[in-house]
């Protein structure tokens, strides 16, 4: 890996063309301008009734309008972050003041959805100093090339919309909510105390969440895995940590409410698959950081404001947008393989759901087949991310509780049979690594 060098902004340089590109995207601060001034027209070209909403949507107006015309002057640029906090609370707004009107929560969304996309969306650094290899050393494709990340964008859209209907439902705007699976499913569950309980809209606040990774999932360009470290680690957070979290609260449903929500199911699909495919990004972030820190370089420094290098590289491998559809779905796919024996231990994990039903399991019983059903599908999904292969040995530890569940619980032999022939066969299926097809630089050794 080259030598990287630190990005120093107030270089005469680098201001030069800093203040060319400020011009360029001029546009941006008129377009939050305008954003602001549909804010402040909003309560009454729509009639608001909600007075809280009122003056939320007059206040955000009003600071966007400030924010646009204080950024447009090149010192004082800076300001046009805080589009993105307005942005932010004008999704959150809806939510935590349980807006009475529908056209409260689609107007806010969308144009906090917009606002943060003029402050985010945007490059914040030039062409002119995006240098360095768009390859991680080592690395056998680019993480953060468009092919990588626009499968990321399109689970999380999917998620956002699907999120935007149940928060429908749970703010009043709709009086049915559709289930594709179960019925009356998806109306249990969102109904339940649990989520009766949360002071806003759970679905809206998931909403929030998965528009965020979208922005963020196509935020900067190629090399952005060390021009724009902080980016990557910010998005890797939302997808992976909270997408866990997320997953294993749908899967562990039928514990908390006893019914299933088939269009939380297919939202726990997309972040499942989400997780392997941002997963290797985080990774190449990581690996940046640590030399950084090994050549002496400033933590803080480079975390936001990235780097180049001495030398440039360009990706050859990705294909174009222009190439055969079968090679660009090729390269989203890179980083991740399906090894035919985590396959089978995600439909083990499924049988484990669903085998309470079956065979009519109840109590702590059945609620601890549920538990190590979803851990069974959602490490053994994730697990098809190359450099986190070692995921499956998680599985093992699983399988240990599915026995000790069923001597605890006194299960009849029949049963204890089962669960001790399952979990036999999740050890073992534990244990093949599964082709790895990729290179990972330094990460190589530890993928096991």
């Amino acid at each position: 890996m080259g030598r990287i060098n630190v990005v120093n902004f107030n270089d005469p340089v680098h201001e030069k063309v800093l203040r060319a590109f400020h011009d360029k995207m001029i546009w941006t601060r008129f377009g939050t301008i305008f954003l602001g001034l549909w804010l402040l027209a909003s309560p009454e070209t729509f009639g608001y009734i909600h007075t809280v909403a009122r003056w939320s949507d007059w206040i955000s107006g009003f600071l966007l309008l400030l924010i646009g015309l204080l950024s447009i002057n090149f010192r004082t640029r800076g300001w046009i972050w805080g589009g993105c906090f307005i942005g932010i609370w004008l999704q959150f707004a809806p939510l935590i003041l349980w807006a009475q009107e529908p056209v409260i929560y689609v107007n806010d969304t969308l144009i906090g959805v917009l606002a943060i996309a003029f402050c985010v969306l945007v490059p914040l650094r030039p062409k002119e100093l995006e240098m360095g290899p768009q390859i991680p050393t080592g690395w056998t494709y680019n993480p953060s090339s468009w092919p990588q990340r626009i499968p990321v964008i399109l689970f999380a859209v999917i998620g956002w919309f699907i999120a935007r209907y149940l928060a429908s439902y749970q703010l009043g705007y709709i009086h049915f909510v559709w289930d594709p699976f179960f019925g009356l499913g998806t109306q249990k569950v969102i109904t339940s105390m649990i989520s009766q309980d949360f002071p806003v809209s759970d679905a809206g606040l998931g909403a929030l969440a998965y528009s965020l990774e979208a922005i963020m999932g196509a935020k900067g360009g190629v090399r952005r895995w060390h021009t724009m470290p902080w980016i990557v680690v910010i998005f890797g957070i939302l997808v992976v940590p909270l997408g866990f979290i997320s997953i294993m609260l749908v899967m562990l449903q039928p514990i908390a409410v006893g019914a299933w929500c088939g269009l939380c199911l297919i939202i726990a699909f997309c972040m499942l698959i989400m997780l392997s495919l941002t997963v290797d990004e985080v990774v190449a972030v990581l690996q940046y950081l640590r030399q950084a820190g090994r050549e002496g370089k400033p933590f803080w420094h480079t975390f936001w404001y990235g780097s180049s290098y001495v030398y440039d590289s360009l990706d050859t491998r990705t294909p174009t947008f222009h190439a055969a559809p079968k090679k660009i779905f090729q390269s989203m796919v890179w980083g991740v393989t399906i090894p035919w024996n985590l396959v089978l231990t995600a439909l083990l994990g499924i049988w484990l759901l669903f085998s309470n039903h079956l065979f009519g399991f109840t109590g702590v019983f059945a609620n601890s087949n549920d538990v190590c059903g979803a851990l069974l599908v959602v490490f053994s999904v994730v697990s098809w991310a190359e450099v986190i292969r070692v995921g499956r040995f998680v599985n093992m530890f699983i399988a240990l509780g599915v026995i000790a569940a069923a001597f605890f619980a006194h299960a009849p032999l029949g049963v204890l049979m089962h669960h001790l022939v399952l979990a036999g066969v999740v050890i073992l299926l534990s244990i093949p690594r599964g082709k790895i097809r990729e290179k990972y630089g330094s990460w190589d050794k530890r993928i096991r």
